[in-house]
């Protein structure tokens, strides 16, 4: 076990495949239950489904869109309810639609920022008033308005974003989502650390996921050959992501808030 998560629950978001299928893998092994979220019915039960085999611990998948905002506050409730207090929010969930400024499509820059923004801010905010909730009751039983900050269990939020959010050719909508992202994640910091709740946002480079998979077989593999020369330690696992993760919610990960943190794949340079 390289973590030590035992009793620990965490919702990850896009938890079917890729980035967060890699990291309930690793928390699931390190003894947490999780819930997955995403929108891939057959994936996400396929996932649920091997993720059950490597735990006896509680393991749950929802399926829906994490910019609906009843689906979430529905799913959210019934982790609290069935499974406990949450200790991790892994907001994971994101599409890729490209293009450049010149042919702006609308229903592709509306669609990325609904997912890749709106999602974050949508599956955070039912988390995070279910924690704040817990605390002012907490508080209210001591007749205080709030607990003081170490009264409160840690609790950490974890937003993957990209290394496009400083800028990436053909890619106006994913960048500006991303970006979002960042920015969000620096004012979620600021405004939860008074209940004990960390947020941080990695900036992975290119990561071989089902997201890009498309991506990197077109032309016989020329866009594979193109980004493996860009990037020194070549295209990036998902556990090179999983592993900061889940160091961010460990207790070596404690005194650290508002961090974000470039997986670059040694390119210091953008993607």
């Amino acid at each position: 076990m390289k973590w030590n998560f035992e009793n620990k629950i965490a919702i990850i978001t896009g938890g079917a495949s890729g980035i967060g299928k890699q990291i309930a893998k690793d928390m699931v092994e390190s003894g947490a239950s999780v819930a997955i979220f995403d929108l891939d019915a057959t994936q996400g039960e396929k996932t649920l489904q091997e993720l059950q085999g490597l735990t006896e611990n509680k393991v749950r998948f929802f399926q829906g869109s994490v910019a609906d905002k009843e689906f979430v506050d529905s799913a959210v409730s019934e982790v609290f309810k069935e499974m406990g207090e949450v200790d991790f929010l892994i907001n994971c969930a994101g599409i890729l639609r490209d293009f450049m400024i010149h042919r702006f499509d609308e229903k592709k820059w509306d669609l990325t920022l609904e997912v890749n923004l709106k999602g974050v801010a949508v599956v955070s905010q039912a988390v995070v008033t279910q924690w704040i909730s817990i605390s002012k009751a907490k508080a209210a039983e001591k007749g205080e308005k709030y607990l003081p900050v170490l009264e409160n269990p840690p609790r950490v939020i974890v937003n993957i974003a990209s290394m496009a959010a400083d800028g990436n050719m053909g890619q106006m909508a994913y960048s500006a989502s991303k970006a979002g992202v960042v920015g969000m994640t620096l004012t979620m910091a600021k405004e939860l650390n008074r209940y004990n709740i960390r947020a941080h946002a990695l900036k992975p480079t290119l990561i071989e996921t089902p997201i890009i998979g498309d991506l990197l077989q077109k032309n016989d593999g020329k866009f594979r050959n193109m980004y493996e020369s860009k990037i020194p330690f070549g295209i990036g696992k998902t556990k090179y992501v999983s592993d900061p993760v889940c160091f961010l919610c460990s207790e070596g990960g404690y005194f650290m808030n508002g961090c974000i943190i470039p997986i670059n794949g040694g390119k210091l340079d953008g993607l």
